[in-house]
């Protein structure tokens, strides 16, 4: 996930619901930013998985996870190519 996050955003199963990792201040999603996320989703499983679940109950549509690295997950058109 690591490496797939700051390479291009996304992991095999989010190219095939195109799906993609995404800054919320715009910037490129890097080492760092993927590292930060990496380590929330530890703490996010760690509650009996409610950060991953928080992401249906909150208005902004965000994990615990994602709130952490500051970070979106947003789904793309069929035609956008994610690699």
């Amino acid at each position: 996930h690591l490496v797939l996050w700051s390479w291009k955003g996304t992991t095999l199963g989010g190219i095939v619901l195109g799906l993609k990792i995404v800054r919320a201040d715009g910037g490129p999603m890097n080492f760092a930013v993927a590292f930060v996320r990496l380590l929330g989703s530890f703490f996010s499983a760690a509650v009996l998985g409610l950060g991953f679940f928080w992401a249906g109950w909150s208005q902004d549509k965000q994990s615990w996870h994602d709130k952490i690295a500051g970070t979106f997950v947003v789904k793309f058109p069929k035609a956008t190519p994610l690699l």
